[in-house]
């Protein structure tokens, strides 16, 4: 290591002691700031390190779109690649397939958390076939073909988002788009529709996103059973240790407030049984939007499954929604 590389990683240790030595002092903490930190850094490699999606989990019935989805994705003749470059440097990939020439209508689809842009085929697949779209399946930053060594739960990403909007209108002045997230890439929209955009951004679907990242992995922290810090104060360090290591601040990714800024019509769907994002979020999202808006509960699914349990449902949904909204942005 050389000397820059080692003097900056001994400033982030002790940044990381100092932070962490006033959060444990403010919470009055009788557990010490070393296994605080350790007990930190484990949740963060578990929460905040991206993964790869495992093949292997996608078994069942309600699986069966998303397979589908993904191979429909990866065996597309016309699939392309797009290259971008994210504001702080790092390189971006998205698959993009064609619709008919003389299209500019466009979906941009937003994959979830530990997974690749190949889980949005089960969504693209209809916007492209159904309603003859071109569609754009981005792998978020540390995902797929993206690069990035970190899990931004759409805070970074949001602005990855906004350049993949630009792309398309550099390529296609007369475009319009829809946007469609699940999970961090609904989260990831709605951060998105947060920001200024282009009026050519006619509507958004959210799909099982959370309020804040901080809330979410403060669920996904008391899911773990019996934990010797408590989920407050291990969120408090977290922050830290994310700030310090990937340098974002979890509290800003915070869709529950992006949404109060909005002026993107958006749909809202949430399965009743979701518990890894719970779905009493969706209602506090919903509450908080100050945009044209409606929302879907699918009775009975979990996270992310509400397309496979009601496929008719779920798309009609989506059909009467941006038809309310403008009807040329589904049928041209």
């Amino acid at each position: 290591m050389s000397d820059s590389k080692e003097k900056k990683q001994q400033e982030k240790e002790r940044s990381l002691v100092w932070e962490v030595t006033k959060v444990a002092l403010e919470a009055g903490a009788c557990i010490g700031v070393g296994a605080l930190i350790g007990a930190g850094n484990f949740f963060y490699k578990y929460a905040v390190t991206p993964k790869k999606h495992d093949p292997r989990t996608d078994v069942g019935e309600l699986a069966v779109p998303y397979v589908e989805g993904r191979r429909w994705m990866n065996e597309h003749p016309d699939r392309e690649d797009w290259l971008i470059r994210s504001h702080d440097g790092l390189q971006l990939h998205g698959n993009y397939i064609p619709a008919a020439e003389g299209c500019h209508r466009y979906a941009i689809c937003v994959h979830g958390y530990a997974d690749t842009a190949e889980s949005m085929g089960v969504y693209a697949s209809v916007y492209h076939d159904r309603y003859g779209m071109n569609v754009l399946l981005p792998d978020l930053r540390g995902h797929g073909g993206s690069e990035g060594n970190y899990v931004g739960y759409g805070w970074d990403d949001h602005f990855d988002i906004v350049r993949w909007i630009d792309e398309i209108l550099r390529r296609d002045p007369e475009a319009v788009m829809i946007l469609h997230g699940i999970s961090m890439g609904a989260a990831t929209v709605m951060l998105t529709t947060g920001e200024k955009l282009p009026s050519q951004v006619k509507a958004a679907v959210e799909d099982a996103g959370y309020t804040s990242a901080i809330e979410v992995c403060e669920a996904v922290y008391n899911s773990l059973g019996d934990t010797p810090v408590p989920a407050a104060l291990m969120m408090q360090v977290v922050r830290i240790i994310t700030r310090i290591r990937a340098g974002y601040d979890m509290a800003q990714a915070a869709p529950v407030e992006a949404v109060k800024h909005s002026e993107t019509p958006t749909l809202f769907i949430h399965g009743e049984k979701d518990d890894f994002v719970p779905s009493e979020m969706m209602p506090r999202l919903y509450a908080a939007a100050n945009c044209r808006k409606d929302h879907l509960w699918i009775p009975g699914a979990s996270h992310v499954q509400s397309v496979c349990c009601e496929p008719d449902t779920y798309w009609d949904k989506v059909e009467s929604f941006m038809d309310s909204v403008d009807e040329g942005i589904l049928h041209g």
